[in-house]
């Protein structure tokens, strides 16, 4: 039996959808993926254990980095910064599929570049209600922000017919949603 190729899977979806609970999970079920490294000028979060793939820069910085050609995508996403960084990319597919949760513009850009390697799988739940009751609940932020991120989700949404696959995240079925899209990536 051949081994199947090294692809990225990417997993995107709004804000509040459950994605990195989604890739965590997804990670434990299926320890060969490797993950990548994000750069972002987003603030960390106060009181909140930051992601060890993310890699916090200052505007000047990413913006160098940008110049010098150091991410296989980049987006500005809710007023931040966001790249993948291209040679832990390119090393890490030497070995090993990857998982990566980035956003929508990112996911279309890699998908654009490397068509054969990537599976797009986008999360969403049942209903903007829903999505809007999620993101309100999961952090305190300013009614501005909130709107801004429902309105990018509705964005967001609308993209996801260019996704190979589409989920749906249900209210306290998370088991049931890592165990689809882990199915998606074992067939892929």
């Amino acid at each position: 039996m051949t081994k199947k190729p090294n692809k990225i899977y990417i997993i995107s979806g709004p804000s509040g959808v459950g994605k990195t609970s989604i890739a965590k999970g997804v990670l434990k079920r299926l320890p060969f993926l490797k993950t990548s490294v994000t750069y972002s000028t987003r603030t960390k979060r106060l009181g909140k254990k930051e992601d060890k793939t993310i890699i916090h820069v200052s505007q000047e910085e990413f913006r160098q980095k940008i110049n010098n050609g150091d991410f296989l995508e980049w987006a500005v996403v809710h007023d931040n910064l966001y790249g993948t960084d291209l040679k832990v990319v390119q090393d890490k597919l030497k070995k090993n599929s990857l998982l990566m949760n980035i956003d929508v513009q990112g996911a279309l850009q890699i998908k654009k570049k490397l068509p054969q390697k990537t599976v797009l799988i986008f999360l969403k739940t049942k209903t903007i209600e829903e999505l809007t009751r999620r993101i309100k609940l999961r952090e305190k932020m300013a009614a501005a922000i909130i709107q801004l991120r429902v309105k990018n989700a509705k964005h967001e949404l609308s993209l996801a017919k260019k996704y190979d696959f589409v989920v749906i995240n249900e209210r306290n079925k998370i088991k049931e949603t890592i165990n689809k899209v882990v199915e998606i990536i074992a067939k892929n």
